[in-house]
């Protein structure tokens, strides 16, 4: 910007110099006629005008090169987001199945102890009903039976040792009998 050696210089009106020739141009454009003179001021306005028309189409064409590039930005930002957004969703749905699994392994454990504390239970009630003493009971009251007195109890000797006997059967031929003789010496 530059400055312009006026009376006032503690505001800078350049900024609002361009709006200004602008607005002032097209009006005094309209107000004026082809007969009429032209300022050399307004040449010079026209040629600034020229100027910064020059400069506002380069700025133009950098803006439609920046909104290209801005698209393909978005485009690829857009494109990111929803890798990521699929990535954190796919953890989400990871971490949820995760914890059913471990919840299903939780009540799977519960229902194991609570079986195996019903097993318990029933397995000493049939030791309980099948002990010596229930068995001696049920024989004395259904089946009117008594403990054997030692009249009753008859001892086997054994120490004479254990004796086979084989019978011999009369359909032997003569071959099985001279085998049965040849073996009958070798024992």
């Amino acid at each position: 910007m530059a400055y312009y050696s006026r009376s006032n210089l503690a505001y800078d009106f350049t900024l609002f110099e361009e709006e200004y020739r602008s607005r002032g141009t097209s009006a005094r454009m309209r107000g004026k006629s082809k007969d009429e003179s032209v300022d050399p001021d307004d040449i010079q306005l026209n040629n600034d005008e020229e100027r910064t028309s020059g400069r506002r189409a380069e700025k133009n064409i950098k803006r439609a090169k920046r909104r290209k590039s801005n698209f393909l930005r978005i485009a690829l930002g857009a494109v990111f987001g929803i890798a990521i957004a699929f990535v954190v969703v796919s953890i989400i749905h990871g971490q949820v199945q995760l914890t059913e699994l471990n919840q299903e392994i939780a009540d799977a454990k519960a229902t194991l102890a609570e079986q195996q504390s019903v097993y318990t239970q029933l397995e000493m009630k049939v030791d309980s009903s099948i002990s010596t003493t229930v068995v001696e009971d049920y024989a004395k009251s259904k089946l009117n039976m008594n403990k054997a007195a030692n009249s009753q109890k008859e001892y086997v000797n054994l120490s004479d040792g254990d004796k086979a006997e084989v019978s011999l059967s009369p359909d032997k031929n003569i071959f099985e009998s001279i085998a049965e003789a040849i073996s009958s010496l070798w024992s």
